[in-house]
């Protein structure tokens, strides 16, 4: 006989867990994209192969949002759709925990020209999904959805 599991009845824990999730699984995608990019520069990978990668990488990083985010979004409360992209995506309120810190913080660590507009690979990027949101020039650190809980900081220099 099949049993039902449990559920969390906090329904604000499992939004902070989800914009968690999707803070470092956006991260590592991001990284992956940039690291196709110059594999392909390098002539290490075909650029077609490269950019097809890549284009999956963006649809799974949609499933990533779909099954993280916006499915814990109250969709009363979702947001002005022409609001200002804030990290990590373009709601405010995903880059921030129930308890007012932000998941995800990020810096520009480079001058924009000579960090991502510059960069010797770029035509082997394809410019779209998680690159969007972790830019090159930028340091992030993504905070754990428990501020007691010392694990779940990660940082990455893009």
């Amino acid at each position: 006989m099949s049993r039902t599991p449990a559920v969390n009845p906090n329904v604000h824990d499992i939004a902070d867990r989800a914009k968690h999730a999707y803070a470092t699984g956006t991260q590592l995608i991001a990284q992956m994209q940039y690291r196709l990019g110059e594999l392909a520069g390098l002539g290490l990978l075909d650029p077609d192969e490269s950019m097809s990668l890549q284009e999956n990488l963006i649809e799974i990083w949609g499933h990533l949002y779909c099954g993280t985010v916006w499915a814990v979004r109250d969709e009363q409360d979702d947001g002005d759709e022409e609001e200002e992209y804030h990290a990590p995506t373009g709601v405010a309120a995903d880059n921030t925990y129930r308890d007012g810190r932000p998941v995800m913080i990020q810096t520009r660590i480079e001058p924009l020209g000579t960090s991502e507009c510059k960069w010797e690979h770029n035509r082997f990027l394809v410019d779209d999904g998680a690159i969007i949101f972790h830019q090159r020039g930028t340091i992030c650190y993504i905070s754990p959805p428990n501020p007691e809980d010392g694990r779940g900081w990660t940082g990455a220099t893009f």
